[in-house]
């Protein structure tokens, strides 16, 4: 232990210098943020004066066994979201030995067979998984349901009355056949790409995520130029193509929609009045999320490019609340129609 706390002083002080050096005489402001990796070193709590919903966390995915960080995870989801049931819905094959202190915790876990067909970016696998778990939930009695991935934790307190704040004070809109909004709060959330709603981390009603987390499976398709990796379908396809025949995202997100009453045209303009009427963002800093798959590769804090703005910008809560207040109209969209014929990173245009 002693030795431990040596090196992260040392890396503190070497890591603190190269900050300073990149501030002072680099070409860029840069910061650092450091979380905790165990439950018990982390000693914010959830306030209880706040009402606390009868809602259910859907864990779903292979357990993220380095660090614990599945489990460390669902540690601190039990002391900052008191009451909440918390469900792990993961595969049959995981090992006992790993499921066992998960249950020790009080969790409940939920064992699924993998879909011979795992789809395009593991849709079916993320389907399969995800709708196990909130199918438990809507079992128990929830009456919302967060589903989220093994990978990825939340770490501020009041996560679940915030959201359900949030679901409550902009409901959507009339007609949508909806009970609240759905509220995305993961990365993900594109403004120029179709139905592109993240799939990570999902917020809504039980009944509206029951919706959302069981469409049919996807088929294999019959081009062949949707039958590559994903990274060859992220290089070959154009974004309304991509979006359209392959994403996971826009899948899920269309097929709600579709089950919601709204006729799709894929364009930009009718995404963004999907937008206003069916959806909304929590953005990640609100959450304090933190992703493992993603930004243990990419060391950043935000999804944000400063260089251009880029066909993958996010749609964050801002952008969102600009097209709920009217101050941005889904018209202003078709501008930007000729993106769904780029491919992702490209900058876009000054319409």
């Amino acid at each position: 232990m002693t030795r431990r706390r040596l090196a992260d002083r040392l890396f503190d002080r070497f890591s603190r210098m190269a900050i300073d050096w990149q501030n002072t005489r680099g070409r860029s402001f840069m910061t650092a943020h450091f979380r905790p990796r165990r439950a018990a070193e982390i000693g914010t709590w959830s306030n209880p004066a706040i009402a606390r919903p009868r809602a259910a966390v859907v864990m779903q995915g292979p357990v993220h066994a380095e660090h614990d960080f599945t489990l460390e995870t669902l540690r601190l989801y039990a002391r900052h979201m008191p009451g909440a049931q918390l469900i792990l819905s993961t595969w049959s094959d995981t090992s006992p030995a790993v499921l066992q202190p998960i249950r020790d915790l009080g969790v409940t876990v939920v064992l699924s067979e993998k879909p011979a067909y795992p789809g395009p970016f593991n849709v079916n696998m993320q389907i399969t998984s995800a709708a196990a778990g909130v199918r438990r939930a809507v079992a128990d009695g929830a009456e919302w349901v967060m589903k989220t991935r093994t990978d990825q934790r939340l770490l501020a307190p009041d996560v679940l009355p915030f959201l359900v704040a949030l679901a409550e004070t902009f409901p959507p809109a009339a007609g949508t056949g909806q009970r609240r909004r759905i509220i995305g709060a993961g990365f993900g959330s594109l403004r120029f790409a179709p139905y592109h709603l993240t799939d990570q981390t999902v917020f809504g009603t039980a009944e509206d995520m029951l919706a959302y987390w069981t469409p049919p499976l996807r088929e294999p398709p019959e081009r062949d130029d949707l039958r590559g990796s994903a990274q060859a379908l992220f290089d070959g396809l154009a974004i309304g193509e991509l979006c359209r025949h392959a994403a996971a995202e826009s899948y899920l997100t269309s097929q709600f929609l579709l089950r919601m009453g709204r006729r799709l045209d894929w364009t930009l303009v009718d995404t963004w009045a999907a937008w206003r009427d069916h959806f909304c963002v929590a953005d990640t800093c609100a959450t304090d999320l933190y992703w493992v798959k993603g930004q243990m590769h990419s060391q950043r804090e935000h999804a944000v490019a400063y260089h251009a703005l880029t066909n993958r910008a996010e749609m964050g809560f801002r952008d969102w609340l600009l097209l709920h207040s009217g101050a941005l109209r889904p018209a202003d969209a078709a501008r930007h129609e000729a993106v769904l014929l780029d491919r992702f990173n490209d900058p876009v245009p000054m319409g």
